[in-house]
């Protein structure tokens, strides 16, 4: 029902901000990342999902797009609730979420406050294939160094990116991104390329 709310912040309250859009008060509930970039005052514009419920309407506010995609990949996961995606988001940022779901980390899912064992399992088997991470923010080493010989796997790869109108320097960077990430074979690290901005 509503995309997005642009207002000027008026109240900060734990993980709950009120925005005044045209004279109307909107109280969203938000992660620790979404909240620390807020400041009463000034203008925001807050991506939104509206939860409606036997029980209540709750509004859940995000400070950017990929976030509220996150926060709707999480609650399409078996036992998965608003709340409990918010306390996810709240924990890990959402492109460090997605790397450690791709990569199956599920110990370092369990360190978010409130995420046990059983759900962070779940979170990797139904969202592993799913994930889209920024390769901006993964460490990748220099291609072609002495350190990280590009493997066959790789090349190939690299050719088939290619082949399918990604430029050599493009298709080399989500490659390397996705080798990062842990692809190994040639259709893992194709499939992965595909899932990097």
């Amino acid at each position: 029902m509503y995309n997005y709310l642009n207002g000027e912040i008026v109240e900060i309250d734990g993980n709950n901000v009120v925005v005044d859009v045209a004279g109307i008060g909107y109280e969203l509930a938000v992660s620790n990342y979404t909240v620390a970039e807020c400041q009463i005052g000034q203008k925001q514009k807050l991506y939104t999902y509206l939860q409606i419920k036997e029980d209540g309407i709750a509004l859940f506010g995000f400070g950017s797009l990929e976030e509220k995609n996150m926060f709707l990949r999480l609650i399409s996961v078996s036992g998965v609730g608003c709340k409990v995606a918010l306390a996810i988001l709240s924990g890990m940022d959402s492109n460090s979420l997605a790397i450690a779901i791709f990569n199956g980390d599920t110990h370092l899912l369990t360190k978010i406050k409130g995420l046990g064992k059983k759900t962070a399992e779940r979170l990797v088997l139904e969202l592993k294939e799913k994930v889209v991470v920024d390769a901006t923010e993964v460490k990748m080493p220099i291609l072609n160094s002495l350190d990280v010989p590009l493997t066959k796997e790789m090349q190939n790869a690299i050719a088939i990116l290619s082949s399918l109108g990604k430029n050599q320097a493009d298709a080399e960077r989500l490659v390397n991104a996705a080798n990062k990430l842990g692809a190994t074979t040639t259709e893992e690290l194709v499939n992965m390329a595909f899932r990097i901005n």
